[in-house]
Parts: C-alpha cells; structure tokens; sequence
C-alpha cells in the first residue's frame, strides 16, 4: 500500500503540472485514489448461463442432466486414457457468463470516481479470466454504490487440463448444483477476483499500480 501511495502522489504531482485542463484530472485521479481506499464487498451472482442455458433462478429438472453431461464430458475420454490426443468434443467451446455485483464503500472524504478497471477472476486457486471494462461508478462520501461486473469465459480449455475435476466442481458452485449429481462434493468455491481501478489521463486509461482482492465464497451445502 506504501508503494501504492508513491505513484499514486507522484501521478498528481505529474497531472497538476501538466498543461491539459488539469482541475478535471486532478478530480478524476484523486477519485481513482479514493476508489482503490474504498470497502468491496460480494453482495450477488446474477445473470448466470452456460451454454446459453440461463441457471440464474436454478437449475431445472430438464436442465441438469445436460449441463452435468457437458462439463463431465470435456476432457474425460482424453483423462480416462491417459493421452493428449484429441476427442470429438476438443473443439468444443462451453461459454459461462455471470454478473458479481459488489457494494462498494467510500470512507473517504470527497468523492470514490471509477472510469474503468482491469480484473482478474480466480476461483479455487484456478485463473478463469482477466480482462477490462469501462466501467464508470462515482460514490458520495461515506456512500455506498453497487458495482455490476459483467464476466464472460469459457471452460471447455479448462476442463481438458489438469484442474479438471477442480474446474467440474467450481462450475457446480456457480450453477447451484455442488450437491447434485454423482461427484458432488458439496464443498464451497473460493473466489478471488482482483480489481484495478483506472481514470483517464491525457486521453489514455491509467490503471492503479495495485490489485485490490475482493474475495468470497460460492456454493457449497
């Protein structure tokens, strides 16, 4: 965090001399700063689909059979026989798709001030996806704001690796179903997901030097 308030001071420093209009970078950097000192806080997972298969007010019935048949079947002839040849499902793409919706919390005195941010997902010790957004959120002081970030990625590659049966699992806990089914565990999924705040500077987006980790569970009995 110490290194965090260096270049952070120095980024100031850097856009109250410049010679742009720097009242509005000073504001934006300063809200930057105040966003990365801000309380992140897992509230929900909405908007959740496999396949297309739209999970987010459970799984069906009818559902189940198919999504436990998709995840199960990638990979596990290739598993079965010990070889990396190629199978009928190795071009096989499973697409998950979610909304995590965060509160976040200003404590700071003047205005929290998001233009975008960089994240990376990580579930169970295991890296989903990284990307970035342009998402834009402003915060009162003392306030709080809710943070929707949409995630997209696909674990067809995923579930032909090695992490295989830690992959079937985590998607379980994303879908509701850590109980259902055989290999159902029941256990929870360990959610990371590092977040780089980022403002505009001279007409580029500047990230923060530093991840800020949100973590929480999903699933599980």
């Amino acid at each position: 965090m110490k290194r965090f308030r260096i270049i952070f001071a120095a980024m100031f420093a850097l856009a109250t001399a410049a010679t742009l209009p720097s009242c509005d970078v000073v504001k934006q950097l300063a809200g930057t700063y105040n966003m990365a000192g801000c309380k992140y806080d897992y509230r929900s997972l909405t908007g959740v689909s496999v396949a297309g298969i739209n999970v987010s007010d459970g799984v069906s019935l009818l559902e189940a059979p198919r999504i436990l048949s998709l995840i199960t079947g990638v990979g596990g002839a290739t598993a079965a026989s010990g070889t990396s040849g190629t199978s009928g499902m190795s071009g096989m793409s499973i697409p998950i798709g979610c909304t995590v919706n965060l509160d976040v919390t200003n404590p700071n005195s003047s205005a929290a001030i998001l233009n975008g941010l960089d994240y990376v997902l990580a579930i169970d010790g295991i890296d989903f996806t990284s990307g970035s957004v342009s998402q834009q959120l402003s915060i009162a002081p003392g306030g709080t704001g809710l943070l929707p970030l949409s995630l997209t990625f696909d674990v067809a590659t995923l579930l032909r690796g090695e992490s295989r049966d830690a992959v079937i699992g985590v998607v379980r806990n994303l879908v509701g179903m850590s109980s259902l089914g055989s290999g159902a565990t029941g256990q929870p999924s360990k959610v990371t997901l590092n977040l780089k705040p980022s403002f505009n500077f001279a007409g580029r987006q500047v990230s923060s030097p530093v991840y800020i980790p949100v973590n929480f569970t999903l699933g599980g009995n």
